[in-house]
């Protein structure tokens, strides 16, 4: 691994029926299947960068510090003449964290790159400062929403944007073909990890929302944040700095709220009063094993419950690593990545921000959606699931709003550059107080269809045309319920899954089509 040559980098870059939505169809990646957990991988990189159990197959532990010393390798190959390649690496709060954390940077190291480990930090976070800080790379070690059992490795550029998947191809074939192995280089000496923590994303998040919560402030919004026993964990220190008062809580096995920390001084203008459950600890490991265990942003009932307890305005639900959110309205009612994709499109429209009348999802994107933004003259562009696909686009079509139905948001403005489940929750809670509308009259332009995800497990991924009993079922449904719903097939990038979506007007339908599709797709995979 010493030698090197010196490679280049590739550029990044009747009833009335509605109006039918003005869906433009976005260039469709290559669907690439996730790794299985065997000794000798086939592939690492999923659409979400690497994701598997933790210490088996692609995060085996020979594997991780290959890939660190591919990673490394590439980026002092690309570095400046003596320059040492400076990477940031953070981590959420798994079991796992630290085994996959310290075989990166030791194969890191072992390349002469130099290594910044702040220890938990969220997916966003490391975007963010690899983006405006002075790294070459940012590594953030987190399985996102997966059970405690997983964890994975997303990497971004200098740019603060995921690696292209030409990169990955790279990185990949150098831990798979053994080229990432071998004497340590050494360039009169090795690389050096440093501990510490900057508080440059805080700093930023306050800065942006700060002075116009103050301004808009009628009376403080009550809201619940669910850390997931995960990275946000750690945010606790940037929403006391907007909050006016903050209080802590959490589910197991109950919710219940502690004592109020009343704040005092400039913070008497914040406009939140906060309740913050399900958070983790860097210092008490007994909780890493509960990040994403019936709590968070798939499993949002506890937040539901302490909203309707505490009557807040409004509850968030974060995963595992952060990039993500689900809200919560005063009702109860959980609003997913629809519901803020039409909420801030209008505004954004409204204020004459939304670049090019464009807003970018995901062929997930509920029926509901396409036809809300269709009535106020916004083009919707679908792509492949996957915030990287929706990143993609957005750069192509000069889009500075896009997301999926999950919660993943990217809102370009601000310097924001990837999807941030915190900077998500800020952004609709500045609509509310700017409005004074509740979350539930916000999301009222969603008329959402009934729709289902079914999920099949497989251990191999044969090409979707090759299922024939499963593609000649979905044939006859999509004719029989024509522009009253829809299907989507897919294989999950991230997991050994095949996801069957339906959409239909009634839950009849509904219930009969996935259920016809599920037992055809079991049949055709064994």
């Amino acid at each position: 691994m010493a030698k090197r040559a010196k490679q280049k980098q590739p550029k990044t870059s009747n009833r009335k029926t509605p109006a039918k939505p003005r869906v433009k169809k976005a260039a469709k990646s290559a669907r690439r299947p996730s790794s299985g957990n065997s000794a000798v991988p086939q592939r690492l990189f999923g659409t979400d960068g690497i994701r598997a159990q933790a210490g088996v197959g692609p995060l085996a532990p020979h594997n991780i510090l290959a890939l660190g010393r591919a990673l490394g390798a590439w980026l002092t190959a690309n570095a400046a003449p003596d320059a040492r390649p400076m990477v940031l690496l953070g981590v959420d709060p798994r079991p796992s964290a630290d085994m996959v954390g310290t075989a990166l940077a030791a194969g890191l190291i072992a390349e002469c790159c130099d290594v910044h480990w702040p220890g938990m930090m969220s997916t966003p976070e490391v975007s963010f400062l690899t983006g405006h800080g002075p790294f070459s790379a940012g590594v953030s070690v987190t399985a996102s929403h997966n059970p405690a059992s997983d964890n994975g490795i997303k990497i971004f550029g200098k740019d603060g944007l995921k690696l292209p998947e030409a990169i990955e191809r790279k990185l990949e074939q150098a831990v798979l073909g053994g080229k990432a192995q071998g004497d340590a280089a050494a360039d009169g000496r090795h690389g050096w990890l440093q501990l510490g923590r900057e508080r440059n994303y805080e700093d930023y998040i306050v800065k942006t929302f700060r002075k116009s919560f103050a301004s808009l402030r009628k009376r403080p919004l009550g809201v619940v944040f669910d850390a997931a026993f995960g990275a946000r964990s750690i945010d606790l220190q940037v929403v006391s700095r907007l909050a006016h008062s903050l209080a802590f809580g959490r589910t197991v096995p109950e919710f219940r709220v502690g004592a109020s920390l009343q704040a005092g001084g400039e913070a008497a203008d914040n406009a939140l009063d906060i309740y913050f459950m399900n958070a983790a600890s860097p210092t008490q490991p007994d909780t890493h094993h509960l990040i994403n265990d019936n709590c968070g942003s798939l499993y949002p009932a506890g937040c539901v419950t302490a909203v309707r307890e505490l009557k807040a305005d409004i509850g968030v639900c974060f995963d595992g690593d952060g990039d993500r959110c689900i809200l919560i309205d005063e009702k109860g009612v959980v609003r997913d990545g629809d519901h803020m994709l039409a909420l801030l499109a209008t505004d954004m429209k409204t204020r004459g921000v939304l670049k090019n009348d464009t807003v970018v999802t995901t062929s997930m994107a509920n029926l509901g959606l396409q036809r809300a933004l269709a009535s106020l003259g916004i083009k919707l562009v679908l792509t492949d699931v996957g915030d990287k696909y929706v990143a993609e686009a957005m750069t192509k079509h000069g889009a500075v709003l896009g997301g999926e139905q999950s919660g993943h948001i990217i809102i370009r403005d601000e310097g924001h550059l990837t999807g941030d489940g915190l900077y998500t929750a800020l952004r609709v809670i500045e609509v509310m107080l700017d409005t004074g509308k509740s979350l539930t009259d916000l999301c009222s332009s969603v008329n959402k269809f009934p729709q289902t995800i079914v999920n099949v497990r497989t251990q191999a991924k044969p090409p979707l045309n090759t299922l024939k009993t499963l593609s000649k079922l979905c044939g006859v449904h999509e004719r029989a319920l024509g522009q009253r719903g829809r299907i989507n097939v897919r294989y999950s990038g991230t997991e050994p899954l095949l996801r069957i979506m339906v959409e239909a007007e009634d839950q009849a339908t509904l219930e009969e089509v996935s259920k016809s599709l599920a037992a055809a797709a079991k049949k055709d995979l064994g």
